[in-house]
Formats: C-alpha cells, sequence, structure tokens
C-alpha cells in the first residue's frame, strides 16, 4: 500500500480564519454553510420519519444509502460538468434542486401519501443535489484563494459542514417536537432558495485557459486515466474508501441508536448528532496545529484507529453518558481524517484535473 503523501507547505500556515477576509470566499462559505443545514435537516427528518413508518433496520440504513449514493453514482460527471459549464448556474441549480425535491417531500407527507418506498425515493432525488453540489463546490475554492491558504479554507469548509451537523439536527429537532415533520422540509426549501439568492449576488470571474475546451466524456476519460497514473491519488482514494466504508455505518444506523436509549425520541437523536458535529468543529479549528507536528500518514491511521473505538463505544453503550462522549470523539477523528485526505487531494491533482 502507498503511503500517503507527507508534502508540507513551504510558506508559513495562515491563520485558521484567514480565507474568511476574502469576500467572495465568505459569501460561498455561507452558502455552503446553509446549503448543508438543510441537507442534515433533510437527513434527520428522513430518518426519523423512517422509524414511524418502519421498524425494519434495513430500511433505516437504506435512507442513509438512498442519500448518499448519487454522490457515489453522479460525483464523477458532476465534476466533469463543472469544468465545462458555468458554475455559477450550475451551483445555483442545486439550490433548486433541493428547494423542489423539499417542497414534494413536504405535499407528500401532508397529503398522506408518504411510503417507505416513496420516501427513500425522494431521498435519493435530494441526494442527486448533494451529488451536484460538492463537486462544483471543490472546484470553485482553489480558484479564490493563493494555494497555501488551501488547508485553512478546507478546515473552515469542514467548519461549516459540522457546523450545519448541530445547526440542521437543532432545527429539525426542535421544528419535529413544536409543528410536525412537514415543516422540516419547508424550511429546507426556504433556506435553499436563500442559498440560491446568495449564489445569485456573486459574479463568478471568466476562467481562462489555453487548453482547449473540453467534451463531457472527454473530461471524465482524462481524470480517470489521470488519477490511473497518479499513485499518490489512488493512495488518497483507497484511503477515502476504506475508511467511509466503516465509519458510514454508524451514521446510518444512529436513529436506532437513538431509539434504543431510555427516552428514545427525536430530541436524543439530534443530540447524537450535535455532539458528532461538536468534536467535528473542535478538530477543524486545532487540525492546523496537528498537521505541524505529525506526519499524513499518522494523523490519518491515529484517526481511523480513533473512530473505530467511538464507534463500538456508541453502539454498545448502555448509558447515554458514554454515548455523547463517543459521538464528540467520533466527530474529531471523521473531521481530521476526512480534512486531511482533502487537502492531499487537492494538492495531489493540478488545476486542469
Amino acid at each position: 500500500m502507498h503511503e500517503v503523501p507527507q508534502d508540507r507547505p513551504a510558506t508559513a500556515a495562515p491563520s485558521a480564519w484567514e480565507p474568511l477576509l476574502t469576500p467572495v470566499f465568505r459569501r460561498l462559505w455561507i452558502v455552503w454553510l446553509i446549503a448543508n443545514s438543510c441537507m442534515w435537516m433533510n437527513d434527520v427528518a428522513a430518518a426519523w420519519l423512517m422509524t414511524s413508518l418502519t421498524t425494519s433496520p434495513v430500511m433505516v440504513a437504506l435512507v442513509q444509502t438512498a442519500a448518499t449514493l448519487p454522490v457515489f453514482l453522479l460525483g464523477l460527471p458532476s465534476g466533469a460538468l463543472a469544468d465545462i459549464v458555468d458554475r455559477r448556474r450550475y451551483f445555483l441549480l442545486t439550490q433548486l434542486w433541493v428547494a423542489a425535491t423539499a417542497s414534494i417531500l413536504c405535499l407528500t407527507i401532508v397529503s398522506g401519501l408518504i411510503t417507505p418506498g416513496l420516501l427513500l425515493a425522494l431521498t435519493f432525488l435530494n441526494g442527486i443535489g448533494l451529488a451536484m453540489r460538492w463537486p462544483v463546490y471543490s472546484a470553485i475554492v482553489p480558484g479564490l484563494l493563493p494555494r497555501n491558504q488551501m488547508p485553512a479554507a478546507l478546515a473552515l469548509n469542514g467548519v461549516a459542514m459540522n457546523a450545519s451537523r448541530i445547526i440542521g439536527p437543532i432545527a429539525a429537532g426542535a421544528l419535529i417536537a413544536s409543528a410536525g415533520l412537514a415543516w422540516v422540509f419547508v424550511l429546507n426549501a426556504a433556506l435553499s432558495v436563500i442559498a440560491g439568492m446568495l449564489i445569485l449576488g456573486w459574479r463568478s470571474p471568466a476562467r481562462v485557459n489555453s487548453l482547449p475546451g473540453e467534451r463531457f466524456l472527454g473530461a471524465i476519460r482524462v481524470g480517470v486515466q489521470f488519477v490511473r497514473q497518479s499513485p499518490r491519488m489512488r493512495s488518497v482514494l483507497l484511503r477515502v474508501f476504506l475508511f467511509f466504508a466503516q465509519s458510514t455505518a454508524l451514521l446510518a444506523l444512529l436513529p436506532l441508536v437513538a431509539q434504543r436509549t431510555p427516552d428514545g425520541s427525536a430530541a436524543i437523536y439530534t443530540l447524537l448528532l450535535a455532539s458528532m458535529g461538536a468534536g467535528a468543529i473542535t478538530s477543524a479549528l486545532l487540525i492546523h496545529r496537528w498537521r505541524r507536528r505529525h506526519a499524513i500518514e499518522s494523523i490519518v491511521r491515529t484517526g481511523s484507529q480513533a473512530q473505530a473505538l467511538a464507534m463500538v463505544i456508541a453502539v454498545l453503550s448502555p448509558s447515554l453518558w458514554l454515548t455523547v462522549p463517543a459521538m464528540f470523539v467520533s466527530g474529531i477523528a471523521w473531521m481530521t481524517v476526512a480534512n486531511t485526505l482533502a487537502v492531499a487531494a487537492q494538492l495531489s491533482l493540478p488545476d486542469w484535473v
């Protein structure tokens, strides 16, 4: 197995907050926070709704599968489109897609037509918006900031992603308890429209490319060929697969873990997700210090081991007093490994890929 690249920037690491001083990055960072809050609101509401529609653990786990499968199926085509079409319009389209899907989910719940199969189908459609959004945002950010600010920018994106893991579940849990599940999707749709309006206010600079314009299939082929010939990227992708193949099981079955507690309410599910998000934010604020002190290989290995231990404790713990700290540690490990691998991937890829 190849080792993860050990490159470190030759220049001094910038402040963890420095990328936010760039107005364009700050605006898009706010969009990213809103968009991911919507994602978590949808995932929490959909997972909890499934527990009320069926007692099957398989169906509950399939909610997470339906939400993330589009990323696996469409991530590469979406990344190719992000290099061909206008990124601002494409980013806007992702928000409108999510708003439309949330509106349809709301209508099916209010009308009483929702079923486990229909819920999975609509969750899959919402995941398509996620699959379209991640590659285009990842393609936009490197063009906004100097290269030495990229690790801090990716960590800040992780802060937004994991702050949304607190904001989204808390908002969803409060709405489920006070107004009902349908209102979660109403708020989801409204916030997606607001994020779209923020994107409309951003004017993306014209991209100057000395290479000939790419076609869709040609862009995919060239990207795959580059990765096949790059030991560094193959190493990163292998680590990504191995880490997330096991760690996502906790998220997929977390509604059932929450139901097993003495309270077993949506509030407990919200608390567990928020604890994981708090741990991830803690990691994002400290990871630039850890990266200066430790090799990337060591960070990935330690984070993977901590994630595995936290999963075992969270699932087998008889007490919420143990489960919540385990979820906090899981959030630290998740963010640490994910951010480290993301930085390694970004620094391994030339801009044209």
